[in-house]
């Protein structure tokens, strides 16, 4: 089977085993974004268990496996499903307005982004972020709260230096050790770490 015919029956496994656990659930209706969320983690999520930035390599390995033993696939599938739920609740909140935040917040919020797209090294300060988030138990749209961390270790810096972007000296390695840092916290910390701006009824 092809990479991209397994992905899709995982897709659909995963589909299958987050609806047993919401009731009404439609994976093909406007809650397919939930599946696709939580397929984009799965993937992340198996390519640092199994130490491979290759999806192709995750997906062979994960095809071996279901050709073994389907049904013990299918078991740990509805297991970290179960996980991703949990973290679900606890880390993502949806919001059906426009969540207002103090505008200077935002000013820097948005200097920091435009700082991080343009940064070196950004996509293995990412990397490290991620593994670092996966380590201390989160499974949950990791990569986007592997952003917004980032992006808020920059946006402190801005602040020091008067908002002034050609003063403002970004080392990875110092930004990493801060997040490392932060992310060791976070066991301890239940609060929401990403904020979605989709219709309420559709991942409540």
């Amino acid at each position: 089977m092809s990479t991209m015919n397994f992905r899709n029956r995982l897709f659909s496994l995963l589909a299958e085993e987050l609806g047993s656990y919401i009731p009404q659930f439609k994976p093909y209706t406007l809650d397919y974004q939930m599946v696709v969320y939580a397929s984009r983690d799965l993937e992340t999520w198996l390519k640092v268990k199994l130490d491979t930035e290759d999806a192709r390599t995750v997906y062979r390995k994960i095809e071996e496996y279901f050709r073994r033993d389907p049904v013990d696939l299918k078991a740990s599938v509805n297991f970290w499903a179960g996980m991703w739920l949990k973290k679900w609740q606890e880390r993502v909140r949806v919001l059906s307005t426009k969540f207002d935040m103090p505008k200077d917040y935002m000013e820097n919020i948005r200097m920091a982004r435009k700082v991080y797209q343009h940064m070196d090294y950004k996509l293995d300060l990412k990397s490290m972020a991620v593994r670092k988030l996966i380590k201390h138990g989160e499974i949950c749209m990791i990569e986007f709260i592997a952003e917004n961390l980032i992006v808020e270790e920059i946006a402190k810096r801005i602040r020091k230096t008067s908002k002034d972007l050609n003063i403002v000296a970004i080392d990875p390695l110092k930004i990493y050790n801060a997040l490392s840092a932060r992310i060791s916290r976070l066991p301890k910390e239940k609060g929401p770490l990403v904020y979605l701006n989709i219709r309420p009824n559709v991942f409540q």
